[in-house]
Formats: structure tokens, C-alpha cells, sequence
């Protein structure tokens, strides 16, 4: 229940006794507790139990034995009413619950939870219970900083607070928090997964023996802080209004992303960075009017949804109210290259006086060809970007992977780094050659990727590249299919648990890079419900089974693995039938031959009407263990 409803949680708390919480005596009750997220208060929880008289129950309940307010427990109780006809309490008699089987009880439950008529946070409210953690919970986040944990004893009261205050409200809006090995800027706030090299920055804190200062590019509606300044209570009210209205211009990642931000402690160990002292951190430079500039990279499995949050991404920050645009889009492939992207010659047409003439254009006189140095993609963006300090420019490369780097960025690759962009603290100019014009990086150009890893591996990716960019992770996310409901005859299909059972058998037969993502079934979601299971058989039949085949190689064996045939006792139900060897080799090829009946390959046909059976789809997951 926990992974399946709040997956980023603690682990539940199970009661092992079966013995009433509140007067210690023998209760026919086994249950568990679980808590929606880590800062939760502990007197609220939800319950999943086990009734001998009752059967299958959950709720949410008052848990924690230290609540010694008996005046809290009567309010609770009066907010949910009788225990039979609660808004916050479900009961599956015994019987009907063993007839549903245990994954049954599970999805019953989640749909109990889902409809509570009271939400955990109202709940709470309700009752006074406070949701912001303690101050010595917060500050124990921050303390995998060494220079954190030697300074902030020495912190008076009113900046502890503020810093605690700060903190609560950074994280309720989305932001991860994390920790940096350098000295003038060990806390970082942004965007950051778990497993990443790098984040991407929004604001940084310099911690010190006497106070705390801090900086930040725009977000919310809160302006730019290029200047270290120091905590007060007017700009921490600032950030707690921001976090309660969540309104203005948020980074993509928030606005893209469902899951609660992380604090420091939730990272095994602290960023790596090449800052010097007093030089900004990598994603916090800043240039007046503009936001800071970005290298960075979204990769992933195929279906996982880059291109599409690229597209949302380029749509709101990198285009104007009136529609102009921003950035320029090119896509890397092996024909790719320096002159399409920064500067080369050109063939142009000219007529007989020297004039260039369309290529397409009928025209009596002869036409000459004549070369012109023209401007790449890149460069066209830069001039723009370099007359135009004041918005942020975005260089867009899809695909980033499959072009030859060295190839296609020549001299680039220096100029591209942020310390070395035009203002920075290590300015780098180069001389173009064909041009031989003098060019620098401007520092108000995003420079943005994707990356397919089932094309290429991360670990291939040019060294330079990896060096000079953050590199965001985009993974499956099953989650975001729990609300499609595709329906049967009587069956109901669970696309989340089928792509879950899918990639866990991907990665276990191949490796995590060629899992899939969930945007094969997200069309689904913009269909009337009849008609999702025959869009559903489609997406099988041409997108899931042949990239299957390509995955494997046509291994067909490990195809049945991945989608359960060898499990599913039905032939008639079965994606992939294995044939019976009805001929041996004698029948085949005669009996002038050195074969054996070993060395004949198994044959295996594609089961072209299983795509119309519900029970085939559900089989996919049936015997999984999540």
C-alpha cells in the first residue's frame, strides 16, 4: 500500500501485537501505519488493518500513543462520525475480501484512500495536529555539511529560526535541497534527482559563524537576488508567500514534477564542485535582466516524456506573449555537422551578372554556382541572444547523442562552459575560420539535449560533453498511467502494474536504458473510454512488440519472458506461441544431411488474436510481485 499510494514516504510502521493502542488491553486487530510523507505530524497516520469481526479496514486515525488529549481524541471522533458511515474509514468484509485475492485487497484499499472525503492535510488542520517539523527536524537535514555543522551552533536564536522558516517553505514548494564541498556556497536549492551528478540550481546560502546570507534567480514572483543578502524577515515572509500562492513563472522541473522535494540528507553525499573561493556556483551566474545559463541534458528510455516537457519548457520560457520565439531547434545525427551549426560555406546560385538567383526559379540565362560563408543555428542564436541581454535564449539539440561532438562543435566546445561565456570570470574569444570574426558564448543562452540511452549508453557520451553538462534522468514513471481506466468485459486493466511488470523483466533480461516509457499509453488517456482497450491492442501489436524485437534481437524466447507467455498456463491467451516440432529434420531437408534434431532452431508465431483479450493483458501482471 505504501509504495503503491504515497511512494515517497517512510517505510510503514507495523504493529506486531494485537493489542489496543490507547488502553493496553487484547484487541482481535492487526494493523499497520502509514504516513503520506517523511514530515508528517505522527499523531495522523493511515491505518491498514485486519479485523477478526470486521474484516479488511482502513482509515485515518489518530495513532501515536503520546496524544494524551482526550479532548482531541472527542474532536476526532466527532469529525468522523459513526464508524460504519465515516467519510474517512472503509471495511471489506472477510469474506469478500479473500474472494478478491490478496492484489484485490491492495487495489481496494488504494481506492479507499484515494476517496476518503477528507484529505490527510485537512484532516489535520482540523484537528491542530502541525504539519511544519521541528526545528531541531530541520536543522538535522542540513547537518551532512561540514561547514553547517560547525556553524550553526554559534547562530543566534532569531537566525536559526529564520533559516528554519526559509528552509520549510523552499521545500514545500518543490525545490530539492542539497549540500556542496564549496566554501561560499554549501547549500544549494533547485532541482536535483537522487541518482545525478549535478542539479540544476535556483538559489544558493552561504553559511557563516554570524549569519546566513543567500541568492537566487528569479522564481514564483520573487525577482533576482544577484548579491549575497542576508536573512530577514522580510525576504523570508517573501518565500513563504510565494510558497502558499505558487503563483508566477516556476522552473520546468517543478511545475513537471509531483513528487515532494528532497532535503540534503536525502543525497548519500555532497556535491562535488570545481568552484574557486568567490566565484559563482556553476548555475547562478547572472546577467542583468536574465536568468542564469544552463547546460543541461534530459535522458532517458524511450517514452519517457523529454520531448514533450521540452516543448513545454521552450513554450513557456523561451517564447514571448506575442508568440516570438526564443531559441532555435536542430537535430545531431552522423551527417551533422560545424558548418550547420556554427559557420561554413554554402553553394549559392548566380546568374551571369553576379547576382544570386533561386534555386528553383525557371530562368533562361546559364546559372553559376558561388560559395558563401552562412551562418550555423547556433550562431544565428547567439547574435540574437548577444543584442537581446535581457531574455534568456535557448539552443535546443535533440538527440544529442547520436551527432559526432567533436565534429559539430569544434572550438565551441571551450566557449560553452559558463565560467568561460562572454562576462565571466575566465572570458574565453576565439576567432571563427571561415569568418575570422571574433566570437564568444553570450551568458543568457541555455544550452539544452536530449538523449535516447536505448540509441547509446550514457557512459558512451562524449567525455568533453558529460564534462560540461548536467545530465537529468527522465525514468518510466508507471504513476502517471494510475488514472486511465481501460475496461473489458468485466476486466479491468492496470496499465501502471503492466508497465511496471514489463520494465522490471526489460532490466533484469537487458538493463534499465532499454525500459519503456509511459507515454506509449498516454494517448490512451484522451480517448472515450470505450474505445481505449482496441487503442491499447494497437499500441501492442505496432509499437510494444517491435520494439521488443528489436531490443532482443528477435529473441523471441526472451520476448515471452518479458511479457509473462511462459507463466500463462492458456496458449489461447499467450502473446508469443512457442511451436511444437510436428517435422523433424528428416522431413525438412531430407535424410542426406549431418543435422541432428538438436540443432533445429524452435519456431515461434505472433498469437494475432490475443490482442483482443482483456484476460491477456491483465496475465502480463498477474504473477508479478511488485
Amino acid at each position: 500500500m505504501q509504495q503503491r499510494v504515497f511512494p515517497d514516504s517512510t517505510a510503514p510502521r507495523v504493529i506486531r501485537r494485537p493489542i489496543g493502542q490507547w488502553h493496553k488491553k487484547f484487541l482481535g486487530y492487526n494493523w499497520a501505519r502509514i504516513y503520506p510523507r517523511k514530515d508528517a505530524p505522527l499523531g495522523l497516520a493511515y491505518t491498514v488493518g485486519i479485523d477478526a469481526t470486521k474484516g479488511f479496514v482502513v482509515k485515518l486515525d489518530l495513532v501515536d500513543t503520546k496524544i494524551a488529549d482526550a479532548a482531541l481524541r472527542e474532536r476526532y471522533e466527532k469529525l468522523r462520525g459513526p464508524f460504519e458511515a465515516s467519510p474517512i474509514v472503509a471495511v471489506l468484509p472477510a469474506e469478500e475480501g479473500l474472494e478478491r485475492g490478496f492484489q484485490g485487497i491492495v487495489d481496494w484499499s488504494a481506492a479507499a484512500i484515494t476517496h476518503f472525503g477528507f484529505g490527510y492535510d485537512d484532516m489535520a488542520d482540523q484537528l491542530g495536529l502541525t504539519t511544519a517539523p521541528a526545528v531541531a527536524e530541520v536543522l538535522e537535514h542540513f547537518k551532512i555539511s561540514k561547514d553547517f555543522r560547525r556553524r550553526q551552533p554559534e547562530w543566534s536564536l532569531e537566525t536559526t529560526q529564520l533559516f528554519v522558516r526559509l528552509a520549510i517553505a523552499i521545500h514545500e514548494v518543490g525545490f530539492d535541497w542539497w549540500s556542496t564541498k564549496s566554501t561560499n556556497a554549501q547549500l544549494v536549492f533547485g532541482s536535483k534527482q537522487k541518482n545525478a551528478i549535478r542539479g540544476s540550481s535556483v538559489g544558493v546560502l552561504f553559511v557563516q559563524a554570524n549569519r546566513v546570507s543567500v541568492r537566487w534567480v528569479s522564481f514564483g514572483d520573487l525577482s533576482t537576488i544577484s548579491e549575497n543578502q542576508d536573512l530577514s524577515e522580510e525576504l523570508v515572509a517573501s518565500v513563504e508567500a510565494v510558497s502558499a500562492q505558487k503563483t508566477g513563472a516556476w522552473p520546468q522541473q517543478i511545475q513537471q514534477s509531483n513528487r515532494p522535494g528532497f532535503w540534503p540528507d536525502d543525497y548519500s553525499s555532497e556535491e562535488e564542485t570545481s568552484v574557486e573561493e568567490g566565484e559563482q556556483p556553476v548555475g547562478l551566474e547572472t546577467t542583468e535582466g536574465a536568468g542564469a545559463p544552463r547546460n543541461e541534458i534530459y535522458f532517458g528510455p524511450p517514452g519517457t516524456g523529454k520531448t514533450r516537457m521540452l516543448q513545454a519548457l521552450l513554450s513557456g520560457k523561451y517564447t514571448s506573449a506575442g508568440g516570438a520565439k526564443r531559441y532555435e531547434f536542430v537535430t545531431f545525427h552522423q551527417s551533422y555537422g560545424y558548418e550547420e551549426f556554427v559557420e561554413g560555406l554554402r553553394p549559392v546560385l548566380v546568374d551571369s551578372k553576379g547576382a544570386t538567383v533561386d534555386e528553383n526559379a525557371e530562368s533562361a540565362g546559364s546559372k553559376d554556382v558561388r560559395y558563401e560563408i552562412k551562418k550555423g543555428a547556433f550562431l544565428r542564436l547567439c547574435e540574437k541572444a548577444q543584442v537581446d541581454p535581457h531574455q534568456q535564449y535557448a539552443m535546443v539539440i535533440d538527440e544529442i547523442n547520436r551527432g559526432n561532438i567533436s565534429k559539430i562543435f569544434g572550438e565551441l566546445i571551450t566557449l560553452i562552459e559558463v565560467d568561460k561565456r562572454k562576462g565571466g570570470e575566465y572570458e574565453v574569444t576565439l576567432t571563427l575560420p571561415y569568418s575570422g570574426n571574433s566570437f564568444s558564448v553570450p551568458s543568457n543562452v541555455d544550452i539544452i539535449g536530449t538523449m535516447n540511452t536505448a540509441d547509446r549508453s550514457l557512459a558512451l557520451v562524449d567525455t568533453a560533453l558529460r564534462r560540461r553538462f548536467e545530465f537529468v534522468e527522465l525514468m518510466p514513471d508507471p504513476l502517471v498511467l494510475t488514472e486511465i481506466e481501460v475496461v473489458r468485459a468485466g476486466y479491468e486493466i492496470h496499465l501502471d502494474r503492466l508497465l511496471m511488470a514489463l520494465n522490471a523483466r526489460i532490466e533484469a533480461l537487458y538493463d534499465r536504458e532499454h525500459t519503456i516509457g509511459q507515454a506509449y499509453f498516454t494517448p490512451l488517456k484522451n480517448l472515450a473510454p470505450e474505445a481505449r482497450f482496441e487503442a491499447l491492442g494497437n499500441i501492442f501489436r505496432t509499437r510494444i512488440i517491435p520494439l521488443l524485437e528489436e531490443y532482443f534481437f528477435e529473441d523471441w524466447q526472451k520476448i515471452r519472458l518479458v511479457l509473462g507467455d511462459n507463466q500463462q498456463p492458456n496458449e489461447a491467451l499467450q502473446f508469443v506461441h512457442e511451436l511444437k516440432a510436428d517435422r523433424g529434420s528428416k522431413a525438412l531437408f531430407g535424410s542426406n544431411h549431418d543435422l541432428d534434431e538438436y540443432s533445429l532452431r524452435p519456431q515461434y508465431r505472433l498469437n494475432k488474436t490475443v490482442f483482443d483479450s482483456p484476460q491477456a493483458y491483465v496475465g502480463i501482471y498477474a504473477t508479478f510481485a511488485e
